[in-house]
C-alpha cells in the first residue's frame, strides 16, 4: 500500500471496475471531420536576424535617454534633437544614439507625408460631408503620436528596433546600418 493510497482515516477501498471495462487506457480514437486537432509537434519557430526588436548591450542610461527623446521631441520639436545628436561628436560615435538618431528622422519624414495625405483626406470629406465630419476627422491628424511615443519608450528600455517598411527601406537606401544583433 503507497502513500497514493491512504488518507487520514485510513486505506482507501478499490472501486472495481464494470464488466468489459479495459483496465489500461486506451489510445484516442480517431478523430471525426470536422473536429478540431492540435498538432503533435506545434512548438514556436526560434528568433531569428529578422526579429523586430533586440536589446543593445552597449547602451548606457544617457544612451538610451537621448535615443527615447529623438522620438519623443518629434511631436513638439521635431529634427532638432536627432539632428544635435548626429552632429554631436560624441552621441556620433555612440552606434545605439547614431541608429535611434537616424530611424527617427526617417520617422519624421515618413509622418510629414502622413500628415500631408491626412490634410487632404480632411479637406475632401469635410467638403463631400458639407463639413459635419470636419469636427471629428482632426483625430487623423493626431496618429502618429502614438506611435512616436512607442518608440521613444522602447528606445528608453534600451532596444533597438525595427519600424515596419521603413527601416527597411532606409538600410536598403544606405542612410542606416542595423547594428548585430
Amino acid at each position: 500500500m503507497t502513500s497514493d493510497d491512504q488518507n487520514l482515516n485510513g486505506p482507501v477501498p478499490e472501486i472495481p471496475l464494470p464488466e468489459g471495462a479495459p483496465a489500461e487506457p486506451q489510445p484516442a480514437a480517431e478523430p471525426l471531420p470536422g473536429d478540431f486537432v492540435l498538432p503533435e509537434s506545434a512548438s514556436v519557430p526560434p528568433a531569428t536576424s529578422s526579429a523586430s526588436s533586440w536589446p543593445a548591450k552597449d547602451a548606457s542610461d544617457n544612451d538610451k535617454l537621448m535615443a527615447g527623446l529623438a522620438y519623443a521631441t518629434q511631436i513638439i520639436v521635431p529634427v532638432i534633437v536627432p539632428a544635435v545628436m548626429l552632429l554631436s561628436d560624441e552621441s556620433k560615435a555612440r552606434p545605439f544614439q547614431k541608429f535611434h538618431a537616424i530611424q527617427s528622422l526617417g520617422f519624421l519624414v515618413a509622418g510629414v507625408i502622413y500628415e500631408v495625405l491626412a490634410a487632404i483626406v480632411y479637406i475632401l470629406l469635410s467638403i463631400i460631408s458639407t463639413l459635419c465630419l470636419a469636427c471629428v476627422l482632426w483625430v487623423l491628424f493626431l496618429v502618429p503620436v502614438v506611435p512616436a511615443l512607442y518608440y521613444a519608450w522602447q528606445a528608453y528600455k534600451g532596444l533597438y528596433f525595427k519600424i515596419p517598411f521603413l527601416t527597411e527601406f532606409m538600410v536598403n537606401s544606405k542612410w542606416l546600418e542595423i547594428p548585430a544583433e
